[in-house]
């Protein structure tokens, strides 16, 4: 009976360790690695799911859903280059694909290529016409580049041209723009003149509601120191300037300059 009985707990033991090794063996389905991909983006473990992802990818390169619920957790955690490749894969297996079309709009968009962004969002909307979210994008995208053009414009126009304005010796940079940060008149003009066009326009206008909050009206005049230069700032509801000199120059002088050139530039602009 003992010996029996050890035989008997001896197969028990061994079914008990051949279950476990065939349950390690065992490996989920990708649709089983794709719903626990989503749980784990619901609950917010977005790295994690990323992982769990490009796995059961590995397996199921072909996967349309699984390669953009790969891009969207990339956009949730600002890879965009990597949902970038996402959002192409999808488009190399259905080149119509509305969700991978929207995708790439909004990483263009967000790496300021509203042209791109546009193009895009046209194409979703060609083949779904009927796609609210990819129509909401494309308002957006054509305000956008619009104003790209509006500014482009501006400038290839010479809107106002230096020798008119009549800088003085010792200013730095200058920049005259409209309130919506449309380029009028940059020295010197860069590749990153509009983009401290842009800054230049938002500080004012965090400014001017700070101001307001106090009581004190909209911003008119400021003065913003740096490193090695001060810069100083002229503004009404349609238009500002800002005039850089150098840090050694007496305020009252630089003032002086200021006033001069904004009268010169609102005369223009008139």
């Amino acid at each position: 009976m003992a010996k029996i009985l050890k035989v008997a707990n001896g197969g028990m033991v061994f079914a008990r360790i051949w279950h476990i090794v065939a349950r390690k063996r065992r490996r989920p389905t990708n649709v089983q690695m794709f719903r626990r991909a989503q749980h784990l983006r619901d609950e917010a473990r977005y790295k994690r799911a990323v992982l769990v992802v490009e796995d059961a990818l590995l397996q199921d390169p072909r996967n349309v859903p699984g390669h953009l619920l790969a891009a969207s957790l990339h956009m949730v955690l600002r890879e965009t280059g990597q949902a970038r490749s996402s959002f192409e894969r999808v488009l190399a297996l259905e080149p119509t694909q509305p969700r991978a079309l929207l995708g790439l709009a909004r990483v263009a968009l967000e790496e300021g290529d509203a042209a791109a962004c546009l193009e895009l969002l046209t194409r979703a909307l060609t083949r779904y016409p009927d796609f609210p979210e990819a129509r909401a994008l494309l308002e957006v995208a054509r305000g956008l580049v619009a104003t790209a053009d509006a500014k482009r414009t501006v400038a290839s126009n010479g809107a106002i041209h230096a020798d008119r304005l009549r800088l003085p010796a010792e200013s730095l940079e200058a920049l005259f723009m409209r309130a919506d940060a449309t380029v009028l008149f940059a020295e010197p003009h860069g590749p990153r003149t509009n983009a401290v066009a842009d800054s230049a326009v938002k500080l004012a206008t965090v400014a001017t509601a700070m101001l307001a909050g106090a009581g004190l009206g909209p911003l008119r005049h400021a003065v913003i120191e740096g490193v090695a230069d001060t810069t100083y700032l002229r503004a009404d509801d349609a238009a500002l300037l800002t005039v850089s000199f150098d840090r050694d120059l007496k305020s009252a002088t630089a003032v002086e300059h200021l006033q001069r050139v904004w009268d010169r530039c609102r005369s223009e602009l008139a």
